[in-house]
């Protein structure tokens, strides 16, 4: 018997927007169960899915698996095609390892930056305004020029068809959208932004990022 699985998390979570996409690519039916980190109750609900208390969680009947990266990998085993890995052994690898690259270093960084100017404020939390300068002043540039070397196909990060790498990296296309009080200039970085364009009007992301923002706003609405 087919079950659906349930995501536990909030799709302002740029981890949470990466397994959806997923799911949504393989035309996976899911169910969301939203759960805010900074809600009390919330957490303590999380703590008993994740012991990290940390989003998305997936769970299909008793399996309960924490984690973007395991969760998608989970999905792939399961739901083979239509396929976010690729079968080339070093375009698998290159993969692997741009999805790592994201959820280390591009994600948090964003995060970093988001966090402190736009959730601290609504959650009544203090903000690290030194953090967010030395992010936008030295990581995403360090970031933004390694991608934009990496990067030789516009459309797609590894090969010739949107993987887990796109899923991962593409999350960065949310600067297209009214997420932050700000507007990162990246035009220095030709094929990096060409990328990004594309991945922001591509209808997989758009829709998630368009959920999240319309998530975000009624937040603020109620703060």
């Amino acid at each position: 018997m087919n079950v659906t699985p349930v995501i536990y998390g909030s799709v302002i979570s740029p981890y949470v927007r990466k397994v959806l996409i997923a799911l949504n690519k393989k035309k996976i039916p899911y169910d969301l169960k939203p759960l805010n980190p900074f809600n009390e109750s919330d957490k303590k609900l999380i703590l008993t899915l994740n012991p990290l208390g940390k989003i998305p969680v997936y769970q299909e009947g008793e399996f309960v698996l924490s984690d973007s990266s395991a969760i998608c990998a989970y999905l792939e085993k399961k739901f083979p095609e239509p396929a976010i890995y690729p079968e080339n052994n070093q375009d698998y690898a290159k993969t692997l390892w741009m999805e790592e690259y994201a959820d280390t270093h591009l994600i948090p960084s964003l995060i970093t930056v988001f966090f402190n100017t736009v959730l601290a404020p609504i959650f009544n939390r203090p903000s690290n305004h030194e953090a967010v300068e030395t992010t936008l002043s030295s990581t995403l540039p360090h970031i933004f020029d390694y991608l934009d070397k990496e990067i030789v196909n516009t459309k797609f990060i590894v090969g010739d068809q949107l993987s887990i790498a796109d899923i991962s990296i593409g999350q960065l296309a949310i600067i297209h959208f009214d997420f932050f009080d700000f507007k990162i200039d990246i035009s220095k970085w030709k094929r990096l932004s060409a990328y990004i364009n594309n991945v922001a009007n591509n209808d997989l992301f758009k829709n998630e990022f368009l959920v999240a923002l319309e998530r975000l706003n009624k937040i603020r609405q109620r703060c």
